[in-house]
């Protein structure tokens, strides 16, 4: 289902991406060895604890 947006809210996701990849780039190396290894449950899991707690320790709360 295509929804339309506005390019307010288009141009607020894509600042959310970008953030969250800033995020990223921070832990990935943590959690390699999981993705290499195919084991996507604790990827996941691992994933988006330390994603948590890296916006958390960024800037303070959960970005949504």
């Amino acid at each position: 289902m295509i929804r339309n947006i506005t390019d307010e809210q288009a141009r607020h996701m894509i600042d959310i991406l970008k953030k969250k990849s800033e995020l990223i780039k921070n832990f990935y190396h943590r959690i390699e060895k999981y993705r290499l290894s195919g084991d996507r449950e604790t990827y996941s899991k691992k994933f988006k604890e330390l994603l948590e707690k890296e916006e958390i320790k960024v800037y303070g709360k959960k970005i949504e």
